[in-house]
């Protein structure tokens, strides 16, 4: 057998396959050796991209720049001098155990036979070049797994990507910021924002004013306050009003504020590196003093106490503070001015006038000439004048001798306080009449200490006491109990509205003196009120208010007072303030002109006319449950037929369904008028409304019992809500021509002609043996039977219906004719009851149609 032929050539590749095999090794033993050092260059990339080194003093930036290269580069070298590069042989080592060649068969290449060759020595050489074609190499081996078992190289990784992330393009900036400590780029951010606005002071009530950028020029009040933010850039801005420059606050690196209150007019500018970002022409308006102005002429309103009569009108482009009158004695303008303060109509009104009706005929200046001004103050306290105009104070016209002598002398101590002896000696005289003293020991002592205390002191107070006790001496020989009502109504009224008064400015505030104070005045003006009534019963002719012809002006002063004890307890003295003013405006309009006896006031007239509103939305009210009746009528007779509805019962539905959202819209209208009308609506009103809804529903989906049981919900709302209108309306605006007082709310009857009350009301057949209250001179009082055994008095020669009732009754117990006979509380309950029983009944349409037939005549207006 013949050997096979020896191979004398390096097998194709092989020496491929080695350089190979020896960059794998290079590479397993150089790794290792470098990864700490690279690891410590993308820690330091991590942080330059996240821009921390920007946090460190340059001076530091340097000196960490310098360190750190140390590091990596002692690092390297450290790692690098342990590297060993591997041998040739080495690498045929790795090729053959990559390959899972055994034997070695790289080194037969270089083997020499010991002997001759042979034919086995041919088949080894053979063997080995055919397991070298079969030579691969493996990739490199994870060799830093053994080295790093924690896995910080991934930690590393991770943070390098984030920090490449939140870079974004400005990546290489943050890196040359890192590599040189000194340089100062641009930082890079967004675009600039602009946020400016303007915040106007608290009383003017405007809303802040936001600045645009394309915003040529802004108006605003004076004290308004700026505020600008401006996010983007690392420059700080500058906000330049004219000449004056001030300095943004820093928020972060890229967010900057400033807040400045704004006093002159001028060019407002935000300039950041010697630009101007944005600018705004300024007009900065000047807070204004209120105007004031007297719509006509001082005068005086003439009366058996005659008053000052001042009309006043303010104005403010922001709302006034405060107005009262200031008055000065024109013999003596160097003293203290009288100040009357006048009630405004809310807090801060932008505008307001009235009339002040003050009555002075008890001030020491009465019958003098004085100079009126208005004085009048917004919230910041600026101050308006009027022009000033000269007047006369009315004074009170006295019969009594003796009382006119002591006013004289009063006056005279008002304009030459110093020149005494006059005075004492008619003081003295004075005293020497026994027809006025004879009988009046207390006047005559009173008398004798006036004099004594203008001859032992001589200083200004004692002249101030004199001339108070002359006043009081001169009132107690002429007035009577009516005039005293009203000189101490006048006093409560001036001390509580001092107090109050003093209590907004900020007085420390005795909430138990507030309400005691607010108690005299209830007192005191009850005491007037009376006094008034026995007047007017003791003399019928005469010209003062009349508290029993306008019971319904009674009645809403004493609810005023009311009002402003329950204020007073609450400690919500702005309310009472508030109602004291409305009381004072009352006062002054029943007192200031003379009505014609028996007509009636403003108020009167006024209350008449929404009565007659209210009236009006009854009878819309009634007309929406008669038309709710039928389509409750119309959906029970098509429930109650079998089978499939017809074509005539489907057109019905849809008519009724139209029909109820027109009386629903309908309702709503109603509900909305009621509501401006009086201040409050039913509540019943908004259950029949959500009622009607449902109905509505129930009508479209075809449901006849459903939509038959909201619609008869509905109606009974509809009429319990009618029932709360009417009392309301009773309470509010009273139930005929005038309002008589009875026993509740709603128990109260029209005047007759003279307008006094023909009921049984307080005070009637009071007196000196008069006559009842509310009959002419000459009638005669009838009287019919009322409940419980009570009277009641009947205008003569009225014509009555067959049942006895006075004609012109109308719905609700109104009249037309103004001679309503007012039933007893037992019998207004019973009515009442049986009407509501009548009501639900006639609400069951289940019920067969003749009851339904003779419930609807009851219910029906008597005509």
């Amino acid at each position: 057998m013949t050997p096979p032929p020896v191979p004398t050539q390096t097998p194709p590749g092989l020496g491929r396959l080695r350089g190979l095999a020896m960059a794998v090794l290079v590479f397993e033993r150089v790794w290792p050796a470098v990864a700490p050092a690279l690891g410590m260059v993308l820690v330091l990339l991590t942080a330059a991209l996240l821009d921390l080194p920007r946090l460190l003093p340059p001076e530091w930036h340097r000196i960490s720049l310098g360190l750190a290269g140390m590091a990596v580069l002692a690092t390297l070298a450290l790692g690098l001098r342990r590297v060993v590069l591997p041998r040739a042989r080495e690498a045929d080592r790795r090729l053959e155990a990559d390959s899972g060649l055994p034997h070695q068969p790289l080194s037969v290449l270089t083997d020499r036979a010991a002997g001759p060759d042979s034919a086995l020595w041919a088949a080894h050489l053979a063997r080995a070049h055919a397991q070298i074609a079969l030579l691969r190499l493996a990739p490199p081996r994870p060799v830093l797994a053994a080295a790093d078992p924690w896995a910080i190289r991934a930690l590393v990784l991770l943070g390098l990507a984030a920090s490449l992330v939140i870079a974004g393009p400005s990546a290489p900036l943050l890196l040359s910021r890192a590599l040189h400590p000194d340089a100062t780029p641009a930082a890079p951010s967004r675009a600039p924002v602009l946020q400016a606005w303007i915040t106007p002071p608290s009383y003017t009530g405007l809303a802040p004013v936001f600045l645009r950028p394309d915003s040529a020029s802004i108006s605003v009040p004076a004290g308004s306050r700026l505020q600008v933010n401006l996010t983007g850039g690392t420059d700080a801005p500058t906000l330049a009003l004219n000449s004056e420059i001030i300095a943004f606050s820093v928020l972060d690196p890229t967010s900057f504020q400033v807040e400045a209150d704004l006093a002159h007019s001028g060019h407002l500018a935000i300039r950041r590196r010697g630009h101007e970002v944005a600018g705004w022409e300024l007009e900065v308006v000047a807070d204004m003093a209120p105007t004031l102005r007297f719509p006509e002429a001082p005068g005086i309103v003439r009366g058996p106490a005659p008053q000052t009569r001042l009309p006043w009108e303010a104005a403010h482009l922001y709302g006034v503070a405060s107005v009262e009158a200031e008055l000065k004695l024109a013999a003596r303008p160097a003293e203290p001015a009288l100040r009357l303060p006048i009630p405004l109509p809310s807090a801060t009104p932008k505008t307001a006038k009235g009339v002040r009706l003050q009555d002075l005929t008890s001030h020491i200046w009465a019958g003098l000439a004085v100079t009126v001004q208005l004085v009048g103050r917004d919230v910041p306290g600026h101050e308006g004048r009027s022009e000033t105009v000269t007047m006369t104070l009315p004074e009170r016209r006295f019969t009594h001798p003796v009382a006119r002598a002591l006013i004289t002398l009063r006056r005279h101590l008002t304009l030459e306080p110093t020149q005494r002896a006059s005075v004492i000696a008619d003081l003295e005289r004075l005293g020497r009449l026994p027809q006025t003293w004879e009988s009046n020991l207390g006047g005559f002592l009173n008398l004798s200490a006036i004099r004594g205390l203008l001859v032992i002191r001589s200083d200004r107070a004692a002249v101030e006491e004199a001339q108070g006790r002359l006043w009081t001496l001169a009132l107690a020989l002429e007035e009577g109990a009516a005039d005293r009502a009203a000189r101490a109504l006048d006093q409560a009224r001036a001390e509580l509205r001092d107090a109050l008064e003093a209590e907004k400015r900020g007085a420390p505030t005795d909430r138990a003196e507030i309400e005691r104070k607010t108690r005299t005045l209830q007192e005191a003006l009850q005491n007037r009120l009376e006094a008034l009534s026995d007047q007017a019963r003791n003399d019928p002719t005469t010209e003062a208010f009349n508290p029993d012809a306008h019971p319904l002006d009674r009645r809403d002063m004493q609810k005023l007072t009311e009002d402003m004890r329950e204020a007073a307890r609450a400690g919500d003295f702005e309310r009472e303030r508030q109602k004291l003013a409305e009381l004072e405006e009352m006062m002054d309009a029943l007192q200031s002109p003379h009505r014609e006896r028996g007509k009636p006031t403003e108020r009167e007239r006024q209350r008449a006319q929404r009565r007659q509103r209210g009236q009006e939305q009854m009878s819309a009210l009634q007309d929406i449950v008669r038309r709710e009746t039928a389509i409750l009528d119309h959906a029970q007779a098509r429930d109650q037929v079998r089978g499939p509805p017809s074509l005539a019962d489907q057109q019905q539905r849809e008519r009724d369904q139209q029909i109820q959202q027109a009386l629903r819209r309908a309702l709503g209208e109603l509900m909305q008028q009621y509501g401006d009308l009086t201040g409050d609506v039913p509540p019943n009103l908004g259950e029949a409304d959500t009622a009607m809804r449902d109905a509505g529903q129930a009508l479209a989906a075809g449901r006849e019992p459903v939509a038959a049981a909201f619609a008869q919900r509905a109606i009974t709302a509809l009429q319990k809500g009618g029932q709360s209108m009417r009392q309301q309306m009773a309470r509010q605006f009273g139930q005929g021509e005038a309002q008589g007082e009875g026993e509740g709310d709603e128990a109260e009857g029209p005047p007759d002609g003279d307008g006094q009350t023909p009921g049984d009301g307080a005070g009637e057949g009071e007196g000196s043996g008069n006559q009842p209250r509310g009959l002419r001179p000459g009638d005669s009082p009838r009287r019919s039977p009322g409940a419980g055994g009570r009277q009641r008095t009947a205008s003569p020669g009225r014509d009555r219906d067959p049942l006895g009732r006075p004609t012109g009754e109308g719905i609700g117990g109104m009249s037309e004719s103004g001679d309503t006979a007012v039933p007893e509380e037992q019998e207004r309950a019973r009515t009442q009851s049986l009407q509501e029983e009548l009501r639900r009944r006639g609400a069951d349409r289940t019920r067969a149609r003749q009851e339904l037939d003779y419930i609807d005549r009851l219910l029906r207006p008597f005509p």
